[in-house]
């Protein structure tokens, strides 16, 4: 199937992600890629360090590719090139990190990318604008997990 002129087949990857519960309720938590570190899931590609961007108002999270918007989420980029999203885990959210899914399927669209002598796909420019909770993460970059705090806190 092509892509006509001035579309852009929008693409997967994925990345490890964890929820956490807080004072505020539980939290999704994760790394949706790591700029510069290479895809450990099968396919040659790499984001180019500082090459990811995404909408103001944020990417969306879901639990199905396709499936209804469980959240919003603005992603923050940390020194070491993580792209990471914090958001209030939904319980459909939720289940689904307990339930095995502890990766994520980030989808971009790359605005710019060339291939190198080794045959590696490096994005050199890429817009995300979602990504839905998966048990198959294409990007090895985090450690899942799912922690409920034992206890009520009070503060007084």
């Amino acid at each position: 199937m092509g892509v006509a002129s001035g579309e852009r087949k929008r693409e997967r990857i994925t990345a490890r992600v964890e929820c956490r519960a807080s004072d505020t309720g539980p939290k999704l938590h994760g790394v949706i890629l790591t700029e510069g570190r290479a895809a450990a899931g099968g396919r040659a590609e790499v984001f180019a360090p500082g090459s990811v961007m995404w909408p103001a108002e944020g990417i969306e999270l879901r639990t199905v590719h396709l499936g209804p918007v469980e959240a919003r989420a603005v992603p923050v980029r940390g020194a070491g090139g993580e792209i990471a999203v914090e958001a209030a885990a939904t319980p459909a959210l939720f289940r689904a990190v307990h339930g095995g899914a502890r990766g994520m399927s980030v989808e971009f669209h790359a605005l710019e990318e060339r291939t190198t002598a080794a045959g590696v796909r490096e994005v050199l420019r890429a817009l995300v604008t979602g990504a839905i909770v998966t048990d198959r993460p294409e990007y090895d970059t985090t450690r899942a997990e799912v922690r409920e705090r034992p206890e009520v806190r009070v503060w007084l």
